[in-house]
């Protein structure tokens, strides 16, 4: 029979063994080798590094064209300016919202392949991470 003590010895132990590892693999690191630079919309920052240029200013149309959509979809409005991220250190195509942190991150590499279709990854990555943003500050009015 397992008591208290045992089960949060347990915790402990998981936690001190798996979580500083987890910060090799999380998102958002700010890769300090690399030169950044800003680009400010009437919405948003656009962060992107040198080699990510022209995916920043198109990630910048993209953004101001979605954000009245979506804001008066969900009748909310961030308090401040969203802090994008264009990141093209690894060749993987994702995206990812930290809602508390107002910053959204996103991988350059684009999921274009021939059997996924023609449809426009960036815009879709940049439409459903905004999304999230608005949704979950929203939710926490």
């Amino acid at each position: 029979m397992f008591n208290i003590k045992s089960i949060l010895f347990s915790l402990l132990l998981f936690f001190l063994i798996f979580m500083p590892g987890s910060r090799l693999l999380s998102q958002f690191d700010s890769h300090p080798e690399l030169d950044w630079f800003t680009i400010e919309t009437k919405h948003f920052f656009i962060h992107y590094h040198s080699g990510t240029e022209r995916t920043a200013n198109t990630a910048a149309k993209i953004a101001e064209d979605i954000y009245g959509p979506i804001t008066s979809l969900y009748k909310f409005e961030p308090n401040e300016k969203v802090n994008f991220i264009i990141n093209d250190v690894s060749d993987i195509a994702n995206g990812a919202t930290d809602y508390y942190g107002n910053r959204i991150e996103i991988f350059a590499t684009a999921l274009d392949y021939d059997l996924r279709g023609t449809n426009n990854w960036l815009r879709n990555v940049i439409t459903h991470e905004f999304t999230h943003a608005v949704q979950f500050q929203a939710d926490l009015k």
